[in-house]
């Protein structure tokens, strides 16, 4: 069920960024385009697990990529966010139970962003989030943990035409993760991002 929503929000994503795309061409690429869309690259570091026995807190090493697109109301824009995030665990196994929470995830989720033509500040919401661990279970199964309600907020600065750099913050707790509790994350990065959102 999942899998088929998440599909569904990738085609409405990829046909509003079509749109966008033809808005600009027939404006001559102008800012006076009332969409626009946007790729973000990020590394962050943070913190994950229930800080429990079977998944103590460890330190993690984030690598998210987010494509976006939304519908311009002068200095804000309201659309779809997508992220897909690896994840790599920077803590010794050995030291956390000789557990492993490396892993992949994607996030689709709606944006909320304020640009003034320099400076923007951005929060997400996610939609859901699915994040697939690397390594399986003493069970032999691969794991899966999945949530929804997760958040970023996010500072670009830009720096030159449509390239600029981004600040963020983001955090998720997997309500579908471990019985014995609920698999956080947290983590506080830095990025690129580019857009042709003009914010006028």
């Amino acid at each position: 069920m999942e899998n088929i929503f998440t599909k569904k929000l990738a085609i409405l994503f990829l046909l509003t960024i079509f749109i966008s795309v033809g808005s600009n061409a027939q404006k001559g690429g102008g800012s006076g385009s009332r969409f626009s869309y946007g790729l973000m690259a990020l590394v962050g570091t943070g913190k994950m697990g229930n800080g429990l026995a079977d998944a103590p807190d460890r330190d993690m090493l984030f690598t998210p990529i987010s494509l976006f697109a939304g519908f311009n109301m002068k200095k804000f824009r309201l659309g779809l966010n997508y992220e897909y995030m690896l994840a790599g665990q920077t803590t010794d196994p050995t030291s956390v139970a000789g557990t492993n929470l490396s892993g992949s995830g994607s996030a689709p989720g709606v944006r909320l962003e304020y640009y003034d033509g320099k400076n923007g500040f951005g929060l997400v919401y996610r939609l859901s989030d699915t994040y697939n661990l690397d390594k399986i279970t003493f069970a032999g199964t691969s794991a899966v943990y999945k949530a929804t309600g997760g958040f970023s907020i996010q500072y670009m600065r830009q720096l030159k035409n449509k390239i600029g750099i981004v600040v963020d913050y983001s955090t998720e707790t997997f309500t579908t993760s471990l019985s014995t509790g609920n698999v956080k994350w947290n983590r506080v990065g830095l990025g690129i991002v580019f857009s042709n959102f003009a914010g006028r």
